[in-house]
């Protein structure tokens, strides 16, 4: 492939480490835009908005953290043992 890509080392079935060509977000709308169609534009679409997407899935995993007392109790632990 012939792009901006970059090259990370992926375990393939056979237990072998390859190069494997990677996009990243921006790359990954480009290419989705040269191929205008449907299944383009639904694929850029859920990618780009979708909650079940990995970023969609950490954003929502980030905010029920922040929303809990997990943090406070932890910055009150810490608090407690600098003290």
């Amino acid at each position: 492939m012939v792009s901006a890509t970059t090259q990370l080392k992926l375990t393939a079935a056979d237990g072998k480490k390859y190069k494997s060509d990677m996009l990243d977000y921006n790359g990954i709308i480009i290419l989705g835009k040269k191929f205008p169609g449907t299944r383009a534009n639904q694929f850029i679409e859920w990618f780009t908005y979708s909650d079940e997407t990995i970023d969609g899935k950490s954003k929502t995993k980030a905010y029920a953290l922040f929303e809990s007392s997990f943090i406070i109790t932890l910055h009150s632990n810490k608090k407690h043992l600098n003290s």
